[in-house]
């Protein structure tokens, strides 16, 4: 460092200059005088040394002060580059030592703010990778900032391939947009429900402003309601579909009863008949109220399944024997091919068997005259699959997904005296033995439902 640079060296220079000029005008005023003696050379002699001293002095204490100055701001310049753990040394005098005590209590307190924010921003992360719903936030200039794992799953695409893009790159939906630059413009909160084409599902989208302040951004929110909306729909078709189940027979039976009231009970041929159609019909109301209760306590688990070796051939040939003079009417063949040494499954007999009429009942339900509906198994080191195959007139591709759904019929103009919960029953069941159920089919050339079991040790 050169000497006219330093901060010291300047002090020390103006110093020197003032002593200087104040003992050359004493100098200069003793040698005009004529009574100039030995004691005003002495002084003058004198004030040379002392201004001499204090240039040294001065110069001293200066480049104690440029060293303190230095090691400052080399520890200013390590805490800028990150190195939060640096401090600086107590130096003995009082001055410095008080500055340095001073600088490493700034230094603690930055390092205390910034552990906090740390801590701060790895408890938002968390947060936004384990909430539910998908989160975005959005600059002034609506660029993606930060964007979660459900908001990536929800609109398909990752955190890389978002980040500072433009929101109409990423969502590929006019409400979406609509709904962020609206609540941008208002710096309001702003909802909509839309829902996304290319997935089938339904979103919840709320806006909401960073800060009242027109020049910050928008933070986004996506709720998936799918399952919501999909639930509110079930509602509504099981009210429409119970009520529909219930309408035609009770309507049948009030007019039958109105016209039993008006003579024709006179006539006892008539009211046999009348009276054969009504308990038919309550039968069938009876036989849909019990088959929901059942359905609720299944959905519900308050049916409680009792699994125990169960002999499939005893089960599948007391279920078809039981078959044998309703196909024989229907012009229908029934049997099985359950082999004599087929394995044990674990089941509960009753539910079970249940389980078979239920397949039965609806494989000849549609099967035509002609026709078979036969039972068969295989089985595995731990599973064992039961197929119920028919040859009637199949199910279209496009509704095998519904099959079990409840009340669900693939052809809803034809009355076939059926409630439409015999397979969401089946289903249930299969599912509180541990196991599943699959339907297979083609149109025109017959249906297969396999079930599978656990087999028994």
């Amino acid at each position: 460092m050169r000497l006219s640079r330093s901060p010291s060296a300047r002090i020390a220079i103006v110093y020197a200059a003032l002593v200087t000029l104040l003992t050359g005008a004493v100098c200069f005023m003793a040698a005009d005088a004529a009574e100039v003696t030995g004691p005003i050379g002495a002084a003058a002699t004198a004030t040379f040394v002392i201004g001499a001293g204090s240039i040294g002095l001065t110069l001293w204490m200066g480049r104690r002060a440029a060293r303190t100055i230095r090691t400052v701001t080399d520890a200013a310049r390590h805490l800028a580059n990150g190195e939060l753990d640096h401090r600086i040394a107590a130096p003995a005098s009082h001055e410095s030592r008080e500055l340095a005590e001073s600088f490493n209590r700034m230094a603690d307190l930055f390092q205390d703010r910034m552990r906090d924010l740390e801590a701060e921003q790895r408890l938002l992360a968390v947060v936004m990778e384990t909430m539910a719903d998908g989160v975005i936030a959005l600059d002034a200039n609506n660029r993606v900032r930060l964007i979660n794992r459900p908001a990536q799953r929800l609109l398909m695409t990752d955190a890389q391939a978002t980040h500072g893009r433009p929101l109409a790159e990423v969502v590929r939906d006019f409400e979406v947009l609509e709904v962020a630059t609206r609540s941008a413009a208002t710096r309001q909160i702003q909802h909509a429900e839309l829902e996304l084409l290319h997935q089938r599902r339904f979103l919840s989208v709320i806006a909401t402003p960073i800060s009242a302040d027109i020049g910050e951004g928008v933070l986004l929110t996506l709720q998936d309601v799918t399952d919501l909306r999909q639930v509110q729909t079930t509602r509504r078709e099981f009210v429409s579909n119970v009520s529909h189940e219930l309408r035609n027979p009770l309507a049948s039976v009030s007019a039958m009863v109105e016209i039993l009231e008006s003579g024709a009970i006179d006539d006892r041929e008539a009211t046999l008949d009348f009276l054969g159609r009504i308990q038919n019909d309550v039968g069938r109301m009876t036989a849909l109220v019990n088959e929901l209760l059942e359905l609720s306590s299944l959905e519900s688990g308050q049916m409680p399944i009792h699994l125990a070796p169960v002999n499939l051939v005893e089960v599948v040939g007391v279920v078809v024997e039981r078959f044998r003079l309703t196909a024989a009417v229907q012009e229908v063949e029934i049997g099985h091919c359950v082999p004599a040494d087929a394995p044990y499954v674990m089941a509960e007999r009753a539910k079970l068997g249940q389980i078979l009429t239920n397949l039965i009942e609806n494989a000849l339900r549609f099967t035509p005259r002609g026709g078979r509906v036969t039972l068969s198994s295989s089985a595995t080191a731990r599973w064992v699959e039961i197929r119920v195959a028919d040859s009637g007139v199949g199910i279209p591709r496009e509704h095998l997904p519904h099959v079990f759904e409840r009340f669900y019929k693939v052809d809803r103009s034809r009355s076939d005296g059926g409630t439409g919960l015999g397979l969401a029953i089946v289903k249930h069941l299969v599912q509180a033995h541990g196991g599943d159920v699959t339907a297979a089919s083609a149109e025109g050339e017959g249906s297969v439902f396999t079930l599978t079991l656990r087999r028994a040790t």
